[in-house]
Order: C-alpha cells, then structure tokens, then sequence
C-alpha cells in the first residue's frame, strides 16, 4: 500500500513538474518579446506597424465595391461571394496559427512574411482568369492579411503598457477605418475609370514598400537575441502544434464550405453538405482534445477561457464578426443593385461609417487611457451599434440619402468604441504573457464571426432571391421568364435592367430589396446579445491579472517611501 502511495506521489510529481515546466516555457517565450520602449520609439514603430495595417485592410475591403464588376469580367456571376468568404476563412485559420508562431519565430520575422505573402496574392489576384483562381488567390492573400493585422496588434502590446495600449490601439483603429473608407473609393476609380486589375497592380509596390521601412525601422535584434536563449532553432520547429494546425484547419474549412454553399450550390440535405458537417465537427472536438491534453504549446490554451469576464469579450467578438464584415460586404449591393449608384458614389456613402469608425477609435481609445476602464466605453459603442442596426429595418428602395447618412454615422461611432477597445479589455483579462495567444484568440473569433457571418448572408440574399424568383413566376405577365432566368444567374451581379419598363425595375429592385433586407434583420439580435453579455464582464482596470492595480503599487511605493523616511530619522 505504502507502495503504491509513493508510485502515485512521484507520478503526481511528475506531472506537476510537467506542467510547471510547460507554463514555464509559455511565459519565457512571451516574456522574451516584452520591450517596453521611450514614447519616441513607440512613435516611430507605430508609424511602421499603421502602413502595413493600413495596407492589410485596404486590401481586405476595396473588393466589396467591385465585387459586381469582378463577377462579370471573370463570369462568376453565382459564385462570386466565394471572394470573400475564402479571404476571411482563410485569415481565420492562419489567426489561429500566428500568435503561437510569433511566440516561437519572433514578431517581426512573421509579419515580414505575413506581408510577402500579400504581395504575391496580390501578384496573383491581378492576373486571374477564372473565378476559381481569384478565389484561390484571395484565399493567400486572407492569410497575408491574418498576418499583419494580429502580428501588428501583438507588437504593440510589447512596446508600450497596457494603460498606453487604448491610446495607441486606438491610432491603430483609426488606420482601420482610413483603410475601409480609402481602399473601396480607390477600388471604385479603377473600376470606373481603368480595370479592378490595376488595383492590385498598385498594391504589390505598396506592401513591398511596407516590408522595407518596417525592417528598417524596426529593430528585433534584442528579442531574436532574447528569444534564442529559450529555445534553439531545432527547438523551434519541435514545439510547433502541428496536430492542432491541422485539425483547426480542417474545421474551420469544412465548417463554413457547407454554411456558404447549403441551400444555393448544393441542397441542405445533400450528401456532400451533410458530411462536411459531421467532418467539420468531429474535426473540431479533436481539435479541442489536442489542444487540452496533447500540445506542448497549444495554438489556443484553453485555459485563457476560464476566465468569465474574457470568454464573455471574446464571444461578443465572434457576433459582432458576423455584423460587421456580412453588413459591409451587403450594404454595396443595397448601393448599387437596389439604389442603382454607381462605384464611386457607392464609396462615398459608406465613408460616413468608416470615417467616424476611425475617429471615434482614436477617441475612445484615449479616454480608455485617460480613466483606466474600458466598460463604459465598450457598453456605449454596442448600444449605438445596437440602435443603428435596428434603424436598418427603415431601409427600403427609396430611402432617403440624409437618413442613411445618419445611421451609417451612428453605427461608426458604436463600431469605433468596440472594435479596438474589446482588444485591451481582452488582455486585461490574461497574463502578461499570454498577450499574443489572447489577441490571436480575439481575431480568429471576429474573422470566424465574420465567415459566418458572410457566408450566412450569402445564404440568407441567394435563397431570399431565388424564393422571389419564384414567386414572381407565377406572376403572368409582369416579368418575362427569360429574364427572370438571367436574374439566377447573376444573383451577385449588378444586372442590366435597362431593356425593362419603369413597373418591371421597380419589381426587380423590391426583389433585391427583400433578400438583402433579410440578413438586415439578424443584425439588430447579435449587436444586442453584446450588448448584454459586456454588462457582465468585470471591469479590472488597465493591468494583466498577474499584476496587481496601480492604486496598490502606489500605496507600496509610499509605504516603502515612509518605512525609510522613519528609519532615518
């Protein structure tokens, strides 16, 4: 008996041994990229980190506005919403892979990789013949993108504190919203006035500009140096989830492949569709298994969700993801489709939206550092998201232009004092350690929200469509059949309705009306569950959970002060 009690304590031992060892080596990796630099510095390595943020967003949005012109040019008229959805699917799957990579190769090393791999997409995107190349270069490009946004926001949690973040994080929510308000209107002059193809012929200098002055500018000498007396090079490669690269992969992948397509390419009950589910999920509960038992250094450390408060934040970014990406990717279609605006005037309606999103960041981000809490602000931003999604059920084929303006304006605001300000509550909420695995946590949720999001209002638009094409079928006379035939496959498409009399482009454009108006509705219900799920976060200040409140620093600097002045005297 004594036997067997000390087998138990020693393999006991061993396994806490294990696991101090692993945690261990999860706060020496994160702790060797912590430098903490002179307001200067942080100025200079700001100005670097916004371009090629700048440049990652820009090149995620501008395709919104040409979306119609692209499905034409290269004939994919029913296929095109797969442009987008490839992008955020893949830059959901590599946002999975990013923080523990950087973590083990360094920032910089991947974020110069994360932009070269843009370049070539970009390369790529422009010299596609069919849709199914395009999709395919999206998809790198996605990842490119995944990159540079979670890489940036993970460099500037190493050089500045947490009470600084919401200041910067803000400056960096401003390039965001310059970028959405920029690159649809830049996409929008090639289309109108040259070819999309342009476009990405003008980004492949831009992002390789980018790499040059962020290796510059840059300096990672101190962290390689740092991040070398962790692991070796062979070590690197060792502690790599490989497993768990995999199985994420393969579920996100045949998760939203069947989410996109049920309903429109394939029917729900198909085979295909059926097992793509059951694959996507069991891959995702193996997933789960291999990141809880198996990984050494898990992509997702499952125990970052232990905490209520930082489940909650990160739960809210997974829908306000399905809001915002499938909105901005549907209101041009109101635009152009249903409205009848051209690019141009398509791109300068929605800057009412990304321009006060990029304002009100910078502002909520400064009185973020300014008070030291974040809730106030994050429960207002929901709230005005929250009320401007619902004003889009006013939306209807005449709407007046001022209204839209006005809603676009008050949703920017909500979305500027959310998207940003959820990152610092994020790492309020986890270790000094963790920053990077909690903001690769943070953008994979909000671009797998945003998968679904878009490949949910596809569903919801090309089903709505297709049931009023039907409908108006048996509707003698009003619409010939021909054309009614030339609307399904060109759901996507800016159709021509010019051969149409005024009563017959007014069906036409209630048709479009209603489809687009239906994933309006799911909207409203997914800001409000943020909305109420941020009322029950914890508000902790701005510091990690393994340091303590700066009121407490204070009180033990001035009992220290005080302990010395009386030992003086």
């Amino acid at each position: 008996m004594e036997d067997i009690k000390v087998q138990t304590s020693r393999v006991i031992d061993v396994n806490d041994s294990q696991v101090i060892e692993k945690q261990a080596l999860d706060d020496r990796l994160g702790d060797a990229h912590l430098n903490i630099l002179p307001t200067k510095k942080i100025i200079v390595c700001l100005a670097a980190l916004s371009l090629g943020l700048f440049a990652s967003f820009a090149d995620q949005t501008s395709i919104t506005i040409a979306l119609p012109a692209i499905a034409k040019d290269l004939r994919a008229e029913t296929t095109i919403n797969w442009a987008g959805t490839a992008a955020l699917l893949a830059n959901c799957v590599c946002q999975v892979l990013f923080g523990r990579l950087a973590d083990i190769f360094g920032r910089k090393n991947i974020l110069l990789f994360s932009l070269g791999t843009q370049a070539v997409a970009d390369i790529g995107c422009a010299v596609s013949r069919t849709g199914v190349e395009f999709y395919i270069f999206r998809a790198i490009a996605g990842i490119g993108c995944g990159g540079t946004q979670s890489l940036t926001m993970v460099m500037l949690s190493d050089i500045c504190t947490l009470k600084q973040r919401g200041k910067y994080q803000g400056i960096l929510g401003a390039q965001v919203g310059l970028a959405n308000a920029l690159g649809p209107f830049i996409m929008a002059a090639f289309v109108e006035h040259t070819t999309w193809r342009d476009f990405y012929y003008m980004m492949i200098p831009l992002v390789i500009s980018v790499m040059v002055t962020i290796y510059f500018l840059i300096d990672g000498k101190k962290n390689a140096s740092q991040l070398n007396n962790v692991l070796s090079r062979k070590e690197k490669f060792k502690k790599i989830d490989y497993l768990g690269m995999f199985f994420s992969t393969a579920s996100l992948t045949l998760l939203l492949i069947p989410i996109s397509g049920g309903g429109s390419s394939y029917p729900w009950n198909s085979p295909l569709i059926i097992g793509m589910f059951v694959s996507g999920g069991l891959s995702f509960f193996v997933f789960i298994y291999i990141e809880w038992k198996l990984a050494e250094l898990p992509m997702i450390p499952l125990r970052i969700f232990a905490s209520p408060s930082l489940s909650l934040i990160l739960g809210s970014n997974f829908l306000y993801g399905m809001a915002y990406y499938g909105f901005t990717y549907y209101l041009p279609y109101y635009l152009q489709i249903v409205r009848g605006l051209d690019s141009i005037h398509a791109s300068i309606i929605l800057l009412p939206l990304v321009l006060t999103q990029s304002i009100a960041s910078i502002i909520g981000g400064t009185l973020i550092s300014y008070f030291g809490h974040y809730k106030n602000i994050i429960l207002m931003g929901y709230g005005l998201w929250t009320v401007s999604c619902g004003l889009l059920y006013i939306f209807n084929t005449q709407t007046n232009w001022g209204v839209i303006v006005v809603i676009l304006l008050v949703m920017g605001v909500g979305v500027g004092w959310t998207f940003q300000p959820t990152m610092v509550a994020a790492q309020s909420q986890a270790k000094k350690s963790d920053r990077a695995i909690v903001i690769s946590a943070r953008n994979v949720l909000r671009s797998f929200g945003g998968s679904v999001g878009i490949s949910i209002a596809s569903m919801i638009v090309s089903n709505s469509l297709l049931r009023e094409i039907r409908r108006e079928s048996k509707n003698e006379g009003s619409i010939l059949d021909g054309y009614l035939d030339y609307l399904k496959d060109h759901i996507y498409s800016r159709v021509d309705t010019s051969k149409l009399n005024h009563a017959q482009q007014v069906v036409v454009r209630e048709m479009y009306m209603k489809a687009i108006k239906n994933y309006f509705y799911i909207c409203l219900p997914l800001i409000a569950v943020c909305f109420i799920s941020t009322i029950f976060v914890v508000d902790r200040g701005l510091q990690c959970i393994d340091e303590e409140p700066e009121q407490k620093n204070k009180d033990k600097e001035s009992d220290i002060d005080t302990s010395s002045n009386s030992s003086r005297q």
